[in-house]
């Protein structure tokens, strides 16, 4: 048990990776993490605030600006086109 002892007393220091951020941290003799602020802030933050900076706070992907010319003058004689099959429809009842 003596040896175990000072292993846990030892210092250490650890390496993550979180995407493309690196950084290490250092666990001191009385057990306290110290290291990068980010590091720090990123482990103490809640899985779903990581989750949302992951996923949903993401920037959206654009389509060309071809396409969007495109798409501007395609989809109103499309919706328009669908609105006028909708109404005979009705009117076939």
């Amino acid at each position: 048990m003596d040896k175990e002892s000072q292993k846990l007393a030892a210092k250490r220091e650890l390496t993550y990776r979180v995407g493309w951020k690196k950084g290490t941290m250092q666990v001191g003799e009385n057990g306290q993490v110290t290291g990068s602020a980010s590091a720090l802030v990123f482990m103490e933050r809640k899985k779903y605030e990581r989750l949302l900076d992951g996923w949903i706070w993401r920037e959206a992907p654009c389509l060309p600006v071809r396409a969007l010319v495109v798409v501007l003058y395609v989809l109103p004689v499309a919706l328009f086109g669908l609105v006028w099959w909708l109404v005979y429809m009705l009117s076939a009842l």
